[in-house]
């Protein structure tokens, strides 16, 4: 089952993109939206495996539909 929430969806995502890449993504967001996040990740104790299937198909589909580059 999916996370309702869109902010604890968008730190499910993080979380499974690892470091690196959420490092990347945190430097283009304001000091506001990088604290929710955090605090959403942190707050985050276990997230079943589905979920997280689940953030990254959703992901992966927006990805498709709004860009013109495909991810594979």
């Amino acid at each position: 089952m999916p996370p309702e929430d869109g902010l604890e969806r968008s730190a499910t995502l993080l979380i499974a993109l690892g470091e690196d890449h959420a490092a990347e993504i945190l430097k283009h967001l304001g000091p506001r939206e990088v604290q929710r996040l955090g605090h959403a990740m942190a707050g985050l104790k276990s997230v079943p495996r589905a979920t997280v299937e689940t953030v990254l198909d959703e992901f992966h589909k927006n990805m498709e539909e709004h860009s013109s580059v495909h991810v594979d």
